[in-house]
């Protein structure tokens, strides 16, 4: 054969195997929905029903589509070194033949079976698809003996490597690359870009992690003072109010103040006597502290309530989970007239970066990403999730404001703190420890201070 015959045959090697490439690499990106949505509007039966099969794994018509993409490759190599061993006149193709082909083929093996093919699969790769998914379809079949070898050495590998990854994990993981791509390129916003990072994290946060905790309830016990009622109707503006029968472990139901409204304005429950909380109370839901946000949003929309009491695992009261609770866990902070404005950190660093204002309630992990800022870290453990919760954990008890904790060269000052729990602290540096230094007087170790001599 002559240097243009093999020029032809490298050059038609080459533009199957770009076909094959383009294939392999559309399917390795196929976007599922719009791909079938693609294939339902086809006129065509056979083409809808071939889509429905790649549809069933696409990994594997892509590797069916490797094989002749990988042949057609090594074939237009071939044909360049014979080329070029036919144009310099040579009977057997030498090293210098060799090196010359293999440059050329792979600089054109790289244009028009990589970069053209994987720029083509980006743009519109399920229309190319849908276009040859005979060709598909049929690769798949000539190749399916092959197939199993290829599930063999898919188990070898899988085993070698470990355990696999979590598809959902791996989807999760996929779409959040999307997302900052999109950030980068100005298609997606911040505020767009945070929805739905927040909306993938969301089948992962449980109720504890958002409820509002039971120190914060503002319940009320049950009673037929309707003063009491209104006044703390007034004090906490809550339109849902848990209430309570002798301690907050024993809720007895919610109380809406719309109830408390139609009871006024003379309805049935008015006219069998005088005002009784009890009457007017609804069935309160329950759900487990362990509970994810996702499922326990599924079912205060089953039940239609926007409130529901969160149990611990002894049935006692851990909190109160809300709708807005869940919401704001996807489009941030919901703040409605009657909130006042305030820092959404949970630490203020003063202006002097030498110690920082912590609400005890934050979480250690949250905290600790701020303070690190000021070469400041609370330890963290399995026995706690809060400020507060190191703090009498370590403690063994709750400290009295004022009192001053030494933890991991931290001096944790507290600020505020009730009976049962501790509000807020200060973190800073711990001081040096004290120098004993020789006395001359007496011969005993005496303490120098900064602020004199020793004594």
């Amino acid at each position: 054969m002559s240097a243009g015959l093999w020029l032809i045959v490298g050059l038609s090697f080459a533009v199957v195997g770009a076909v094959f490439s383009t294939l392999f690499y559309s399917l390795q990106e196929l976007a599922r929905t719009k791909f079938e949505e693609l294939g339902e509007r086809h006129p065509s039966e056979t083409t809808r029903r071939r889509v429905r099969l790649i549809l069933e794994d696409p990994s594997r018509h892509a590797i069916a589509t490797a094989l002749p993409r990988v042949v057609c490759n090594m074939a237009a190599v071939v044909s360049a070194v014979f080329c070029v061993t036919r144009f310099r006149g040579v009977a057997a193709p030498e090293w210098l033949e060799v090196i010359l082909g293999i440059f050329a083929a792979s600089i054109t093996v790289w244009i028009v079976g990589l970069v053209i093919p994987s720029s083509i699969a980006r743009h519109a790769g399920e229309e190319i698809v849908l276009r040859w998914s005979w060709l598909v379809r049929g690769t798949y079949l000539l190749t399916r003996p092959l197939d199993r070898v290829a599930r063999f050495l898919d188990r070898v590998v899988g085993r070698m490597a470990g355990p696999p990854d979590d598809p959902q994990q791996d989807a999760q993981e996929e779409v959040m690359s999307a997302v900052a791509e999109g950030q980068e390129e100005g298609r997606l916003d911040e505020f767009e870009g945070d929805t739905i990072a927040s909306v993938l994290r969301f089948r992962d946060i449980t109720v504890q992690q958002i409820m509002t905790p039971r120190t914060k309830v503002e319940a009320i016990q049950l009673t037929s003072n309707l003063g009491e009622v209104t006044a703390h109707i007034r004090k906490t503006r809550h339109s849902r109010i848990p209430v309570y029968e002798g301690t907050l472990d024993r809720v007895m139901g919610i109380f809406y103040v719309k109830d408390l409204l139609k009871w006024l304005a003379g309805d049935k429950t008015r006219a069998e006597g005088a005002f009784d909380l009890r009457k007017l109370l609804r069935p309160a839901l329950f759900v487990p502290e362990t509970k994810t946000v996702r499922e326990a949003l599924a079912d205060m929309r089953e039940k239609k309530v926007h409130l529901a009491v969160v149990a611990d695992e002894y049935g006692g009261t851990a909190g109160l989970i809300t709708i807005e609770d869940i919401v704001e866990q996807i489009i941030g902070d919901i703040r409605d007239e009657f909130e006042p404005a305030q820092d959404e950190s949970d630490v203020e660093i003063d202006s002097a970066r030498t110690h920082a204002e912590v609400e005890a309630r934050a979480y250690i992990h949250e905290a600790n990403a701020i303070l690190r800022d000021l070469g400041l870290e609370l330890p963290s453990s399995e026995d706690y999730d809060t400020v507060g919760g190191c703090i009498t954990v370590t403690l063994g008890r709750i400290p009295a404001p004022g009192e001053v904790v030494l933890l991991d060269g931290l001096a944790i000052t507290i600020i505020e703190a009730e009976p049962t729990h501790v509000e807020r602290v200060r973190i800073e540096k711990s001081p040096p420890a004290p120098v004993p230094v020789p006395s001359a007087v007496t011969g005993y170790a005496a303490v120098k201070t900064d602020g004199g001599t020793p004594g």
